[in-house]
């Protein structure tokens, strides 16, 4: 079940983001909790909606997930950033393929959750330890032929 965050996790939140990745939401949103600590964003109209009468499957947009080495923003989270100045790799024709395809990466970069970064498109973020970048990339989502 999703909860309604207080602005004192918000603003925890709000500060991990600008520290990891430079950079603020575009908006202001109502922040959701849900299971595993993956954070879900809305718009602010939404609390006035009487959800008593109507059966919801779930509230709002994918926004990340609260790890132990920082936040991981979910793709769509990754849009939602206003202009981010640190953390992000720009990928070349053959790391975006291979990462579409669900692959790991091996990428020269200091350790993190790094935004991911192809053209003019933001698509995704991962984890870069020990010159991997993990895919968080999920199944459904991957390129099934390749590109």
């Amino acid at each position: 079940m999703l909860k309604v965050m207080r602005n004192k996790e918000i603003k925890q939140i709000l500060s991990q983001i600008e520290e990891q990745f430079g950079c603020l939401l575009k908006e202001d949103y109502v922040f959701l909790e849900g299971p595993e600590e993956r954070i879900y964003i809305t718009t602010k109209q939404f609390l006035n909606i009487d959800l008593t009468k109507l059966r919801v499957n779930n509230i709002g947009l994918y926004f990340g997930t609260k790890e132990k080495q920082g936040f991981r923003l979910s793709i769509e989270g990754t849009e939602l950033l206003n202009s981010p100045k640190k953390n992000v790799i720009e990928l070349n024709d053959e790391d975006f393929k291979a990462y579409m395809a669900g692959e790991n990466l091996r990428l020269e970069n200091s350790d993190g959750y790094k935004i991911l970064k192809y053209k003019n498109h933001f698509v995704g973020c991962g984890k870069l330890s020990k010159n991997t970048l993990y895919n968080y990339l999920p199944k459904q989502r991957r390129a099934k032929e390749k590109l």
